[in-house]
């Protein structure tokens, strides 16, 4: 029997899932092999020398030295896989589609060292072949959203020590994201104004929560912190698009994510898990849902400090134990 590997759609939430039953043979991939962990560098590293480890290669990226620091590879464990576009179907009272996509790999050259640890220059690298690889998939008619994240630490999900990014494609937009995307595009109806300038605005009138500002972006810790010491890092420009940026904001986007890192690793002092995000619009702009004209494109840090439980679940409704304008002056002192 081949592996499940398609997206269904509750039929009370209108939630989409994706099952990929293929990502099960990855190293760590269930819970019964969480202890295999503490070994796992004792076993040679697959993004060490990806070359060497049989890994397909699809772009490198040199530093000005002529040093290779990114390798992006196809994820051997894909979520989603290329294959022929299929519109969505039904099964009896459901809907599906095939789980077409593109799932890549972005790896650092460094087995030890993490974000906070980079220097501008390498940072900026890898936002740029986050960019790079966003354009190029972006090409498939398939592709209704393009999702760029970062895990570190076994609580953050990582399954490999090695740090890397994934870049992961989907054929339906995600439900967190048609939510941001549809309540953004609400607000703007209503007030005539982007929801996002609001929150910045907000923030850079009460001074209370803000830990990072250059000039082109500034992090905070935001009002409605879902997650403890949870930051987002808006460009100061209102823009929908990740992709659009150009080479000085690039580097000043890299200048704040270094520093907010930075900041969060000394606060979590050993325990740094955490999972980064870039939101920002659907593939292709749509007459219903003119993000251009709404949207503002961020990434959100969520720093590992306590997990979800029964009430968080059952009410969808998240408790975090922390201030954060308590946290935000953490940060700034640290």
């Amino acid at each position: 029997m081949s592996d499940l590997n398609e997206f269904r759609q509750d039929l009370v939430s209108g939630d989409w899932v994706l099952f990929a039953a293929g990502r099960s043979k990855r190293t760590n991939a269930t819970e019964k092999a969480v202890v295999a962990e503490e070994h796992q560098d004792a076993r040679p590293c697959p993004f060490d020398d990806p070359r060497a480890t049989g890994q397909e290669i699809i772009s490198e990226y040199k530093k000005e030295n002529g040093e290779l620091w990114v390798t992006v590879i196809k994820n051997k464990y894909p979520a989603v896989a290329s294959q022929v576009c299929m519109p969505i179907e039904t099964n009896g009272p459901f809907s599906w589609t095939a789980a077409n996509g593109f799932h890549e790999v972005v790896v650092t050259n460094d087995h030890q060292r993490i974000f906070p640890d980079f220097t501008l220059e390498e940072t900026t690298i890898v936002l740029k072949s986050y960019r790079e690889r966003y354009l190029d998939i972006a090409k498939n008619e398939c592709g209704e959203y393009i999702q760029i994240f970062n895990n570190f630490g076994k609580n953050a999900g990582a399954s490999i020590v090695h740090p890397h990014s994934q870049i992961l494609s989907t054929p339906i937009l995600p439900p967190v994201v048609a939510r941001s995307i549809n309540g953004s595009a609400e607000f703007y109806r209503k007030n005539k104004k982007k929801v996002h300038d609001t929150i910045l605005e907000w923030e850079m009138k009460q001074e209370k929560r803000i830990i990072f500002e250059n000039e082109f972006f500034i992090a905070f810790c935001p009002f409605t912190s879902k997650r403890p010491y949870e930051v987002r890092i808006f460009p100061k420009l209102s823009n929908a698009r990740f992709e659009t940026i150009d080479n000085q904001s690039m580097e000043g986007c890299a200048e704040a994510l270094n520093f907010v890192l930075g900041k969060l690793k000394k606060v979590f002092d050993g325990r740094f898990n955490f999972n980064f995000f870039i939101h920002t619009s659907p593939v292709r702009e749509s007459p219903d849902l003119p993000c251009s004209e709404f949207y503002h494109w961020h990434i959100e840090i969520i720093p590992h400090y306590s997990i979800l439980a029964g009430f968080d679940f059952s009410t969808g409704i998240v408790v975090n134990v922390i201030d954060p304008d308590q946290a935000a002056e953490e940060l700034r002192k640290i």
